[in-house]
């Protein structure tokens, strides 16, 4: 009697346990199931899903392929639908993002410009281009403080791109600043400037600079102030 007991007793304690186990395992096949419808596709092979990813490398393919046909292009509109697409197939073009800036640039969509640059920008974080052109984007906009900030950080990749110290030193000329940076900055160009008439400029505004530096010092000031 003991031992039927005992024997029943086991049964129903087992009996919850394989129940739970056998739920576990069904809902375990479904959400692998809802896994595998939300993948970028799969196939049935006999009972088992087969999902399949996308070719990256053929979506690189494909994404340079439109960037190059842009770039040949000489129609602004339809180079920038190509660089679109492009991007949008690749993402991680920033060439591709800087040439679709500057046409929309051209074109007057400076917000648009901007939004493209500063893409440009976070997938190159060596070059300075893309942002001396988000730079210039805020620029003509009329936005010199936030230009400035674009010049300077372009400058923080590369001091001496020539670029970014023209707009920098005509943005913090025009804003009335002047510092000992500025000074620094217009000397660096000095060195690089090779057009004789940025260099006529870039030399009158030295002097300027440097006699507002001595001024604010304190010292003396010598020469002509613009």
């Amino acid at each position: 009697m003991t031992s039927r007991m005992t024997h029943s007793a086991s049964a129903r304690n087992t009996t919850p346990s394989r129940l739970l186990a056998a739920i576990g395992l069904a809902m375990a096949l479904a959400l692998a199931g809802c896994a595998s419808g939300s993948a970028n596709a799969s196939k049935s092979k006999g009972n088992v899903t087969v999902i399949t990813l996308p070719n990256q490398a053929e979506q690189i393919a494909s994404a340079q392929q439109l960037a190059l046909r842009a770039q040949k292009t000489k129609d602004p509109a339809e180079a920038i639908d190509l660089y679109s697409r492009a991007v949008a197939e690749y993402a991680d073009l920033p060439a591709a993002w800087n040439n679709m800036g500057v046409l929309l640039l051209g074109e007057g969509r400076l917000m648009e410009a901007a939004e493209a640059f500063s893409s440009a920008a976070e997938r190159t974080p060596n070059d300075p281009r893309p942002l001396f052109n988000l730079g210039l984007t805020w620029d003509r906009a009329g936005y010199l403080e936030t230009a400035l900030e674009h010049y300077a950080s372009a400058l923080a990749r590369d001091s001496r791109y020539l670029p970014a110290l023209r707009g920098a030193i005509k943005a913090e000329i025009r804003l009335g600043n002047s510092s000992p940076i500025l000074v620094e900055r217009i000397q660096t160009a000095i060195l690089l400037e090779q057009d004789p008439q940025w260099r006529e400029y870039l030399e009158l505004q030295r002097s300027w600079a440097e006699a507002e530096v001595r001024a604010k010092a304190g010292l003396p000031v010598t020469g002509a102030i613009r």
